[in-house]
């Protein structure tokens, strides 16, 4: 069973990918804030982070630098909600994100899709 971490403070939108992700078999796991989502990949090596750069304390960048020093292996998927014509979006995929989605995420079949590349792709 794939394991995964979501790092997001919007409560809403984490209940719906762990309903989402959880019925399809995966194990999901949610943390509200940049430094406690570091504790939990630690404490749980998940197989699939999946992020918002936007977060309370340490934003997503500070995060996703730390986890491609830590946990290079990793896939980080980014979300955000941070529209500026690509460039986040190609700033976040050259600090090493594996992709990215705007929020609101208009399919989560698409999300999920992407989930099962970064797996195959991790597993390699």
């Amino acid at each position: 069973m794939a394991k995964l971490v979501v790092i997001d403070d919007e409560a809403e939108f984490t209940n719906a990918i762990s309903q989402f992700f959880g019925a399809r078999g995966y194990e999901v796991h949610v943390a509200l804030t940049g430094s406690s989502g570091l504790q939990l990949v630690e404490a749980q090596q998940p197989d699939v982070v999946l992020m918002d750069l936007k977060l309370p304390g340490m934003d997503g960048d500070d995060v996703l630098r730390q986890l491609r020093r830590t946990r290079p292996q990793v896939p980080v998927i980014m979300i955000t909600a941070y529209n500026d014509g690509g460039k986040t979006r190609d700033r976040l995929l050259a600090m090493g994100a594996f992709a990215h989605f705007d929020k609101p995420v208009s399919s989560l079949r698409d999300l999920a899709e992407t989930v099962k590349r970064a797996l195959s792709t991790a597993a390699k």
